[in-house]
């Protein structure tokens, strides 16, 4: 089932104009032009469920995403997590650990109270 989805998400991307990053495949690019006329790639970055868009117009990019893979409407918006991490700003993000973090450690303490521990 792995192969089958990342097949049918490299050809979806392919068609909307992206290539997948030889470095690391979950990061998809393709050029794009700003209002003002300079050329820059515009980047989403896609892990199984997350998606995150780096673009001068990020809802657009992500509605053309939407047409192959349905997200929830109130998922697409600034950014607030990703794979864990908190996201703080729009034009800048910095990322921390500390949401990702705290939640491990609730699975942690979780696990040690259910072995008695």
């Amino acid at each position: 089932v792995g192969a089958d989805f990342r097949n049918h998400l490299r050809d979806c991307m392919e068609h909307l104009g992206y290539e997948s990053c030889k470095a690391d495949p979950d990061l998809w690019m393709r050029r794009a032009v700003t209002d003002k006329g300079s050329v820059y790639y515009e980047y989403l970055l896609l892990y199984v469920d997350d998606c995150l868009c780096v673009s001068e117009h990020p809802r657009e990019a992500l509605m053309e995403v939407d047409k192959y893979f349905p997200m929830k409407p109130s998922s697409i918006g600034p950014p607030k997590i990703y794979l864990g991490a908190k996201i703080d700003g729009v034009e800048a993000c910095a990322v921390s650990t500390s949401q990702y973090i705290q939640e491990a450690v609730r699975n942690v303490e979780s696990y040690l109270e259910k072995q008695g521990m």
